[in-house]
């Protein structure tokens, strides 16, 4: 046992360190620009603001998981509203009396959680909620300052988007041009495997995720809800392209003839060819040539291995005219699914911002009315542990509750051995500083739990007793906030991830189905036609995450069934346009 102990501590050193030596270039960079970024906020809108230079900190680097490059403009104004409208809310959450104040709370949390929670990207509510909790509690305003505080909110806005151009300008392009490498990648080791039995065999699901985050990739490039980019489709394209050489070579059994070795070798150096075009390392994109798949006789697999790769130079091509959008072909049935898609409301996003809109509305109306001291940290525990799942709820509860625990042990070590304001500063900066190296949430929490008791002791709490009774406190308000939160989670509106894979199944199907419908038609709408493919992938990957988690059995034969229905409406539309 102690052994296997000693094992595992050193595991966790070996991993901290990698991690340290592969993140401290980035980190570091980070770290420097926050310091930078706030102390300059600081000094323009004035040290009542510096806590909106800190929300924007954490608002610009929460951000990039989602591209808003591709409408910079719409984006802007989107986030300028959102931000204008909690520093108003939080204005008047601490100006009115708790009770009325409630329904201003109620309807603005609501609406952030609402419009930052998202069925196919990640998920941004919690830097807003966190950032109107700061608002409301960590630094509130006067009359006298409101318009100073809009305004550094909307300079906030600006600098986020700028940020975003800044950073992630040729992200979306250099991300789909990795996707695409790694899956040429993964097609050659594929067909060496078979040549010279080295490597792994294909692994055709792992493919099928690359071009999951591809679709993911182009969805959120979009510029309208229905209006995907034939540059941006081609990339797609090009994917399911590897991905069907992928799929050609795993269904390869037995030894291989002369011809097919020659087949799988010509294939290889097309694929090459086309991964340095795509890589952008030169070369000329050039089509294969049929007579070097011509081995005799009707072989459908030198056929299949030609048109895959005819199909991928097809597509390939069109990646050099980014801006090339095909023209609106409306149909009835285009008009009725747009129609529908506008009118769609997501039953798991109404349920969760309920939810937590209410619980933290009623807990923000009792620290108010009771006049709670550090009220706050019931209410940020609230919002950390509310999630969208009820399943989830007790294993991040469990490790909130670790990471306090560890972080309050640590924060009385230090704070009561450290009185200087400089020496405290050094220790907070230090945690803050840490929290880039932790990619898991028990560690971030440890760091910020450091920091938040370092601010709560910083010039009022000296010594083991003074320190000790304020880590109890905030140990106190998380256990409570952890009760409430799964309480809420499991009690009120619960809604747990099985009945949102039956709804995401339903959906998945129906899509599909619709996917085959379009493709059947006479007139075919393009842009609903990508964007209906794009949905297919996006709704897959969901579905096999929460499917996985939620312990589904069967899931395989209805992806089987799906697969095959949008492969075969694939092959009806290319049939059509002479591809």
């Amino acid at each position: 046992m102690r052994k296997e102990v000693v094992r595992l501590v050193k595991l966790n050193h070996e991993a901290l360190f990698k991690n340290v030596r592969a993140n401290f270039a980035s980190a570091t960079l980070n770290f420097m620009f926050i310091i930078a970024f706030v102390n300059g906020f600081q000094w323009i809108f004035g040290a009542e603001n510096s806590i909106v230079g800190v929300i924007f900190a954490i608002m610009m680097s929460a951000s990039m998981v989602r591209d808003m490059t591709a409408t910079p403009v719409r984006h802007l104004l989107a986030q300028a509203a959102v931000l204008l409208w909690m520093g108003t809310s939080a204005y008047l959450v601490n100006t009115l009396p708790p009770l009325a104040a409630f329904p201003v709370n109620l309807l603005t949390v609501f609406f952030i959680l609402y419009a930052f929670t998202y069925e196919y990207s990640t998920h941004m509510y919690f830097p807003y909620i966190l950032s109107y909790l700061f608002l409301i509690f960590i630094s509130p305003v006067t009359s006298e300052g409101l318009f100073r505080r809009l305004l550094g909110l909307l300079a906030g806005a600006v600098c986020m988007i700028l940020y975003q151009l800044f950073m992630g300008h040729r992200r979306a392009a250099e991300t789909a041009r990795d996707v695409l490498c790694s899956m040429a990648d993964e097609a050659v080791d594929a067909i060496t495997y078979l040549l010279t039995g080295e490597g792994e065999a294909a692994d055709p699901e792992e493919v099928h995720r690359r071009l999951f985050r591809l679709s993911q990739t182009v969805y959120d490039r979009r510029k309208k809800a229905l209006c995907v980019s034939d540059a941006g489709f081609s990339m797609v394209d090009a994917g399911r392209g590897l991905e069907h050489v992928v799929l050609l070579a795993a269904d390869i059994k037995g030894p291989l003839s002369p011809e097919m070795r020659k087949i799988l070798e010509k294939t290889a150096e097309k694929i090459r060819e086309y991964k340095a075009y795509i890589a952008q390392e030169g070369g000329q994109l050039a089509p294969p040539e049929r007579e070097d798949f011509a081995c005799g006789g009707e072989n459908r697999v030198e056929t299949d291995f030609y048109n895959g790769l005819l199909y991928l130079y097809n597509h390939l091509i069109h990646l050099s005219d980014p801006q090339k959008r095909t023209h609106y072909r409306k149909t009835v049935l285009s008009v009725t699914v747009r129609l529908k898609a506008a009118l769609d409301v997501s039953p798991v996003r109404v349920v969760y911002a309920l939810r937590v809109a209410l619980l933290l509305s009623v807990s923000t109306l009792a620290v108010q009315a009771l006049a709670l001291p550090h009220g706050k940290w019931l209410l940020f525990t609230l919002a950390s542990l509310s999630v969208p799942y009820a399943d989830d709820v007790k294993q991040k509860t469990g490790k909130r509750l670790v990471a306090t625990v560890v972080g309050g042990l640590i924060s009385v070590a230090l704070y009561s051995v450290i009185p200087s304001m400089a020496g405290r500063s050094a220790v907070m900066m230090l945690s803050g500083y840490l929290s880039f190296y932790c990619a898991e949430y028990t560690g971030t929490f440890t760091c910020s739990t450091i920091g938040a008791l370092g601010g709560a002791v910083f010039m009022t709490a000296f010594g083991w007793a003074d320190v000790g009774t304020i880590a109890a406190v905030r140990l106190g308000y998380v256990c409570a906030g952890a009760a409430l939160a799964v309480a809420a989670n499991c009690l009120l509106f619960p809604y747990r991830r099985g009945t949102a894979t039956r709804q995401l199944l339903k959906k998945y199907t129906d899509t599909t189905e619709l996917l085959a419908k379009v493709c059947g038609g006479r007139e075919v709408d393009t842009q609903l036609y990508y964007s209906l493919v794009i949905q297919a992938h996006l709704l897959e990957a969901k579905l096999i995450q929460n499917a996985r988690a939620a312990g589904w059995d069967g899931l395989d034969e209805i992806l089987v069934k799906c697969r095959a229905a949008v492969r075969h409406a694939h092959r009806s539309r290319e049939a059509a346009i002479g591809w």
